[in-house]
């Protein structure tokens, strides 16, 4: 007659317990790996935040965007990408529709220098993913676009 209500919700409980622990354990290595390549490629954390950021944008961010999106300040982001730019990661470039702002894309060196690190790494998730049938791909896709837009309101800060 199936398990009592209770039980079904004791089960239930501990499930989202285990994904929510199992989420945070994928955190915590992805981070591990990704501190790796910076220490390997001595890059600042903040340095590999700008360089993914712009391998995953569609297009070129401006310094105002990449600044947004790293939560720093003009200043900050100005002396970041050139840093970055002075080592070869990126290049700036005018935008092709307001010739006085420049926009900043990963250079094609460092598209290929994250690409030989992280390529292994992302074709193991892709067959990993590929394992389940396309509605579980589905629901998977759901979930993980719920959880990162809920990542992108902070948690409400409570005084001590």
């Amino acid at each position: 007659m199936g398990q009592p209500l209770h039980e079904a919700d004791s089960a239930d409980a501990a499930s989202s317990t285990a994904i929510v622990a199992l989420l945070h354990t994928f955190g915590t290595q992805m981070h591990a790996i990704g501190s790796r390549f910076a220490a390997r490629e001595d890059l600042h954390p903040t340095d590999l935040q700008a360089l993914s950021l712009l391998a995953q944008a569609d297009e070129s961010l401006t310094a105002g965007q990449l600044a947004d999106a790293l939560q720093l300040s003009t200043g900050a982001t100005t002396r970041l990408v050139d840093r970055l730019e002075r080592v070869g990661h990126v290049r700036r470039h005018p935008d092709r529709h307001d010739r006085r702002r420049r926009r900043i894309g990963i250079s094609p060196d460092a598209r290929a220098t994250a690409g030989s690190y992280f390529g292994e790494l992302a074709r193991r998730i892709e067959a990993i993913v590929e394992e389940f049938s396309p509605s579980e791909q589905a629901v998977l896709e759901a979930f993980l676009l719920r959880l990162v837009a809920s990542l992108e309101t902070p948690p409400e800060q409570t005084a001590p």
